[in-house]
């Protein structure tokens, strides 16, 4: 091999990498960073499946990010039409630190008809409205509704959470023991796209009901906390489901507070007045808009960072796959390792080579992420009934991440190119 760093054999010529040879082409990261994308052009399907560990993982934490935004964006904006004139009751702690349970609100109930009438009694209520999930199918006929939660409220609903209809009334006390109910406009839209839905019967848990009322449309999308949207739920009077089932356990109870009162004091003795009702047992829960959204933060950083978590593992994988496979490039490349040192490469030069091609890797990999990330979300809205949310931190926490993954996976390899000696090396077949 002469000084030019040329095979002395017939028909071989080896050269150094670029970032050496031609020095003064260029910035030696530029030309470091074209070299790395050239080896990985050069072994494309080697670095497809080698990203594919970084962009499932990248694409699944932008995802839940985005899933997480726009939840919480929905959420905060149906727990702020409640205002402050709203208490929800709920069975099971859901506050404070003293028997906390994230899902007291769910399951089996220990509300009572006896727990509404003593919230009726106390100074500065102006109503109350149980409201009982009823579970079961909703059908026009033999079409399904695609989503609809079906549940029993009394008239006094329709004031306290201040509805407006489209067409029709709320049911009222002549007909509050009639098979009557009201729909939302997501559920008017679902089964009577092009008919009048007002006078068209419904059948909710195999019992036929006449609709009487369709609320109009809202501003927020559909939601579980009785957002300012309902679109998705059925109403039915409660009066009647009693006259066939019996009383059943009440699942939430609706406050209205007088104007004038004073919101916390009014919270605080309807408490008092349900301990009286519990026995001193502190089961329950009465929240108004902010204790909503404390919960609702507490219970979804909770969540959120498991799952962010969870998926995490798959970035994890996906580094160890980049470090495999930097490992095993070095091994393929040792003879170039060898040139490039004789003809007065560094250690440092070959390390930084390196790692930038690990990283690019990374990064590579991560953009993919993002932008399969991306156009997940913008499908989303198509299939369900969820508005994700990609904000410019996440994006920049995707990058970040990226980045990380390549310099600390990519350093081991890096490391043993660098210290790999140029005599053996350049020897290597």
């Amino acid at each position: 091999m002469d000084s030019r760093g040329q095979d002395d054999r017939p028909g071989r010529t080896s050269r150094p990498a670029p970032g050496v040879e031609g020095r003064s082409r260029g910035p030696a990261p530029v030309l470091n960073l074209v070299a790395a994308l050239e080896s990985l052009v050069r072994n494309w399907l080697r670095t497809s499946l080698t990203m594919l560990g970084v962009v499932i993982g990248v694409g699944a934490v932008i995802l839940l990010v985005a899933f997480g935004e726009g939840a919480q964006r929905e959420i905060t904006g149906q727990i702020d039409t409640l205002g402050t004139n709203v208490a929800i009751v709920i069975p099971g702690k859901m506050q404070g630190e003293r028997n906390f349970n994230p899902l007291g609100g769910m399951g089996l109930s220990n509300l009572t008809s006896a727990d509404v009438d003593a919230i009726l009694q106390q100074p500065g209520v102006r109503g109350a409205s149980p409201l009982v999930f009823m579970g079961g199918g909703v059908f026009r006929g033999e079409k399904p509704a695609a989503m609809c939660i079906p549940v029993a409220v009394n008239p006094v609903f329709a004031s306290v959470r201040k509805l407006t209809f489209s067409r029709g009334r709320f049911f009222g006390a002549d007909n509050e023991r009639q098979p009557v109910c009201v729909i939302g406009t997501g559920l008017k839209n679902d089964l009577f796209p092009q008919d009048d839905a007002v006078g068209q019967p419904l059948t909710i848990n195999d019992q036929t009901y006449r609709i009487v009322g369709v609320i109009g449309e809202r501003s927020i999308g559909s939601g579980v906390f009785g957002g300012d949207e309902l679109d998705a739920l059925a109403y039915v009077p409660l009066a009647h489901l009693e006259s066939r089932v019996g009383r059943p356990p009440i699942h939430r109870i609706f406050v209205d507070i007088a104007p004038g009162a004073d919101p916390d004091a009014v919270v605080e003795r309807i408490r008092q007045a349900l301990l009286r009702n519990h026995g001193g047992r502190d089961d329950f829960s009465v929240l108004r808009s902010k204790e909503l959204l404390s919960l609702f933060y507490k219970v979804f950083h909770l969540l959120a960072a498991l799952l962010i978590g969870i998926t995490s593992i798959s970035l994890v994988v996906g580094g160890i796959g980049i470090m495999n496979i930097m490992l095993v490039t070095v091994t393929e490349r040792t003879r170039e390792i060898g040139i490039r040192k004789t003809v007065g490469a560094r250690r440092r030069d070959i390390f930084l080579q390196f790692l930038t091609e690990a990283v690019a890797l990374s990064v590579l990999g991560g953009g993919l992420g993002i932008a399969l990330a991306t156009l997940l979300c913008q499908l989303t809205p198509l299939w369900l009934p969820l508005r994700p949310v990609i904000s410019p931190w996440a994006v920049t926490l995707g990058f970040g991440v990226c980045v990380g993954v390549g310099i600390v996976f990519g350093v081991a390899p890096a490391v043993a190119a660098s210290r790999k000696d140029p005599i053996d090396a350049i020897r290597w077949e």
